[in-house]
């Protein structure tokens, strides 16, 4: 059945307000200064907070993997401490929600889920804390990327669009474009605003300014022949990111498939009909948040229920399944993708079996 989950799952999804209430009432217990220092709007972030870190560990028992859990205190560790939080501030309060998970639900169900609290305990000990960057000196185009990642941080839409099309007009792949400039200073991005050196605004300006300067090398794009591969590509449903999926289903434009672009938050139903109106070959799914990993089980599921697409191939890639590697496994995809040069190759590998 789509969507049946193991017990604690169950238990844990019933009960995530009645704990996100009961770990803020001991935390302002045990600190009541907080109630003085920030009030009801101190309670409110708290309550919102612990939502959080409950929907994180609902999604890793989801898939049994604590790794995933592991993965997101460690980039919640990281935002924290560059945010002049400490550390330590996480560690108490997951030494708090244990207590309030074995409170309040069953103990055998606290007893699993605590299990993934402790190893989340457990690898926060290690205090090494590389500074990632995914521009590298000596990668291909890396001068041109710093520029151009420089031109979008100062606002510089126009510049950094001509500093494109004249890489394009000198002989430049658009391939190589994609992979060593779009894709690297997207990932830069991201990790520039984690450790608190932009905005959010400023996330969203270089998201978008690369979204509409892809789109002006479209023409190009389009303009190769076609094979009768064909392909369906979005983001599951609720996914706001899409600028990953829609360059992986360019590169697939550009080696010949017949490709269907959905964009994000694409709704199950409309999905299913879409793969079987353009009789697709390949489903890319791409998931950015582990929040939404449940939602591809789930829809993975239904899938594969329907015998109208028992040949259809599933891949999926995004964040998630960089950092937990067989986790496309639990989800029942038929493959990962890292980038996509890997997708495509997956691709033509899997429909000639």
């Amino acid at each position: 059945m789509p969507g049946s989950d193991r017990r604690e799952v169950q238990q844990l999804e019933a009960h995530k307000e009645e704990l996100a209430e009961l770990f803020t009432s001991m935390h302002f217990e045990r600190y009541p200064e907080l109630d003085e220092q920030y009030g009801k709007e101190g309670r409110r972030k708290c309550y919102e907070d612990t939502i959080q870190h409950l929907d994180y560990l609902e999604q890793a028992a989801r898939v049994e993997s604590k790794e995933l859990f592991n993965n997101y205190l460690g980039w919640a560790r990281t935002m924290l401490q560059e945010r002049e939080m400490l550390k330590s501030d996480l560690v108490d309060n997951l030494a708090t929600l244990r207590k309030a998970i074995k409170r309040t639900l069953p103990d055998d169900t606290a007893s699993s889920l605590n299990e993934y609290i402790d190893d989340g305990l457990s690898s926060l000990q290690n205090t090494d804390t590389e500074e990632i960057t995914y521009l590298h000196e000596g990668d291909p185009l890396f001068d041109e990327a710093n520029k151009y990642l420089d031109l979008l941080l100062s606002g510089k839409r126009k510049e950094a669009s001509q500093l494109i099309q004249t890489l394009v007009d000198e002989g430049t792949s658009i391939k190589d474009i994609y992979e060593h400039i779009f894709q690297k200073t997207q990932y830069e991005v991201g990790i520039l605003w984690q450790t608190n050196k932009i905005t959010v605004a400023h996330e969203h300006y270089c998201t978008a300014a690369t979204q509409l300067i892809m789109s002006q090398l479209y023409p190009k794009i389009f303009a190769m022949g076609k094979s009768d591969k064909r392909l369906v590509a979005c983001s599951i449903a609720e996914e706001l990111h899409e600028i990953g999926i829609r360059m992986v289903t360019d590169f697939f434009e550009m080696e010949g498939w017949d490709t269907h672009y959905l964009g994000s938050n694409m709704p199950d139903e409309h999905l299913i009909r879409s793969i079987k109106e353009n009789d697709a070959d390949v489903l890319a799914i791409s998931v950015t948040l582990p929040l939404h990993i449940g939602k591809a089980k789930n829809l993975i599921a239904k899938l594969r229920e329907d015998r109208k697409l028992e040949n259809l191939k599933i891949i999926v890639g995004g964040y998630p399944f960089k950092t937990v590697p067989d986790l496309w496994k639990k989800i029942g995809a038929d493959a990962s993708a890292g980038s996509a040069d890997e997708a495509i190759e997956i691709a033509n590998k899997l429909i000639e079996h």
